[in-house]
């Protein structure tokens, strides 16, 4: 999943304990430290052109980042470091980060083919979306859309600037949704791997744009 994942982010931060662009880190933090264990060759993950619908990455192997108990101590390690960085955003904030980053697993689930683990060596699950690019992007962008439009409304916009920004982060992201499942595939993983942090820091930087812009309608910070 590409944007789809920024959908429990934008739930989180219209919560008010977290900010959406450290919401948006959180979504992706599982994929930041994939991308980085790909380079060092201790996960792995190939092009194969045709391999779904949707992509052509090759997930084989990835535990330390894509199973289910590793999603859980990556969210833990996650929320702790959140509460001893943030720590006027207290316990409540460290927790929804928390989830954020476990909501990684449980929305790749949905359209990976099998290829996540509950632990290291177990049976390989995924519901294998991804076969079916229509479906899939229209439920990404939808899913995204609709939990932006959740935050929006749970924000107000601090004059023109408030209404610009999350125009430009919904479109760009809904841009490189569409180029992602219907471009060209990425002619190498390094080059894929350092896109994606790349992409991820973007995003993260606009969601920053979008909370200099907005403020919250009566809900803690």
């Amino acid at each position: 999943m590409f944007i789809g994942h920024y959908a429990p982010a934008a739930i989180g931060a219209s919560t008010g304990r977290i900010k959406l662009w450290q919401a948006f880190v959180g979504a992706q933090l599982v994929d930041y430290a994939w991308a980085g264990l790909v380079m060092a060759g201790i996960e792995k993950a190939r092009i194969t052109p045709g391999f779904t619908q949707a992509n052509a990455l090759d997930l084989y192997h990835m535990p330390y980042t894509h199973s289910l108990g590793m999603a859980i101590v990556w969210a833990v390690v996650g929320a702790l470091i959140f509460a001893a960085i943030f720590r006027k955003q207290a316990k409540a904030g460290a927790i929804v980060f928390g989830l954020v980053v476990l909501s990684h697993w449980f929305m790749d689930l949905i359209v990976h083919v099998p290829d996540l683990t509950l632990w290291f060596g177990t049976d390989k699950y995924g519901f294998g979306l991804w076969n079916n690019r229509s479906l899939s992007f229209s439920l990404e962008v939808g899913i995204f859309v609709l939990a932006m439009m959740y935050y929006l409304k749970s924000t107000v916009a601090n004059g023109k600037s408030g209404r610009i920004w999350p125009l430009i982060l919904i479109g760009f992201m809904i841009l490189l949704q569409v180029f992602g499942n219907y471009g060209p595939p990425p002619k190498a993983m390094l080059e894929f791997n350092l896109s994606a942090w790349f992409i991820y820091t973007v995003f993260a930087v606009l969601a920053f744009m979008v909370d200099k812009s907005r403020a919250y309608k009566n809900i803690a910070k």
